[in-house]
C-alpha cells in the first residue's frame, strides 16, 4: 500500500462526492417492485403476496418474521404470504425487502477477499437497526420501521468503500488504511448513497447527524437521535444514555432500559432466524 494509492482513492472519492456520483448497484428486481407497490395507496396484501411469491428467499423471510416470537407472541402458525403480510404490516415488508437487498450487496462475489470485514459490518448494521426500532417504539411516536431502515443504512458508506476493492486492493486490505478511510468518508458517502436511493431527508440526516445544523438545539427527538442512541447503547463502553443530549430528548431513563433490552433481544432473534 502506497501513499500514492491512498491519494488517488481519496481524490476519486472527493470528486464523486462533489458530483454527487456515489452509487452502489441497484436493488434486486423484487425489492424495486415492492417499493413501487408500497408507494401506491391502492396496493393490497394480496398484491404484495403475489410479488413476494416470485422470490422464494424473501418470501420465506417474511413468513419467518410473521411466525417469530417478536411478531407472533401467541404462536398462532401462519403459512400463507398474504396472512404473513397482514401480520407484520406493509412497513415491515418494506424494511425486510431493503434488508434483503443490502445483504445481497454485502455478499457480492467481487468482495470475497473482504468477506470477514463485510460480515462484521453487516452484523453491526442489523444490531443498530434492531435497537433503533425498539428505541423508537418505546421512546417516541416516530415509526419504528423508519428507525429500523435508518439504522440498517447507517453503515452503507462503509459498503461503498469496500466496493472499491478491485480498484484499490492493497489499500483496502490494510486494516489501518481501511479504517482511516471509513472514519473520514463513510458518513458523507452514506448520505449521498441514501439520497441517490431516494430515501427520506430524515433518514439521510441520521447517517451524518453532525452535518444537521439544528442537531444540538432541539428539544424533540428525531431519527438521528434514535440511531445515535442505538449505537451508543451497543458500543460496550458503558455510556450513560440518560446523560447524553440524545438520551434526554428521547427520555431514555434507566427504568426503561431493561424492557428495551429485552425487546431488542427478541427483535434480534427474529432477524437472525429470518436471515439464517
Amino acid at each position: 500500500m502506497s501513499q500514492d494509492e491512498h491519494f488517488r482513492f481519496v481524490q476519486a472519492l472527493a470528486g464523486d462526492l462533489n458530483r454527487k456520483d456515489i452509487k452502489l448497484p441497484s436493488f434486486p428486481d423484487v425489492v424495486i417492485r415492492i417499493r413501487a407497490a408500497l408507494d401506491d395507496p391502492e396496493t393490497t396484501g394480496d398484491d404484495l403476496g403475489k410479488i413476494l411469491s416470485n422470490d422464494a428467499v424473501l418470501a420465506s423471510r417474511i413468513l419467518i418474521l410473521a411466525n417469530s416470537t417478536y411478531h407472533n407472541p401467541a404462536g398462532i402458525r401462519i403459512e400463507s404470504l398474504v396472512a404473513a403480510v397482514g401480520r407484520v404490516g406493509f412497513e415491515k415488508v418494506r424494511a425486510a425487502a431493503i434488508s434483503y437487498a443490502l445483504e445481497q450487496l454485502y455478499a457480492s462475489e467481487d468482495l470475497v477477499p473482504l468477506k470477514d470485514e463485510l460480515r462484521k459490518t453487516w452484523s453491526a448494521g442489523l444490531r443498530i437497526a434492531a435497537m433503533s426500532e425498539v428505541i423508537a417504539t418505546y421512546c417516541t411516536k416516530i415509526d419504528g420501521d423508519s428507525a429500523f431502515i435508518a439504522g440498517l443504512l447507517n453503515r452503507v458508506g462503509e459498503l461503498y468503500i469496500y466496493s472499491k476493492y478491485r480498484e484499490y486492493p492493497s489499500l483496502l486490505q490494510n486494516p489501518e488504511s481501511r479504517q482511516n478511510l471509513i472514519d473520514e468518508w463513510a458518513a458523507p458517502i452514506g448520505d449521498c448513497v441514501v439520497a441517490n436511493w431516494k430515501f427520506s431527508e430524515e433518514i439521510q440526516a441520521s447517517l451524518n447527524p453532525d452535518e444537521v445544523e439544528t442537531t444540538h438545539r432541539r428539544s424533540e427527538a428525531n431519527l438521528a437521535d434514535i440511531v445515535t442512541a442505538a449505537k451508543l447503547s451497543l458500543n460496550g463502553e458503558g455510556v450513560e444514555l440518560e446523560d447524553t443530549a440524545e438520551g434526554k430528548r428521547l427520555q431514555l431513563t434507566a427504568e426503561k432500559m431493561p424492557e428495551i433490552l429485552a425487546s431488542y433481544k427478541l427483535k434480534l432473534n427474529s432477524l437472525a432466524s429470518a436471515v439464517r
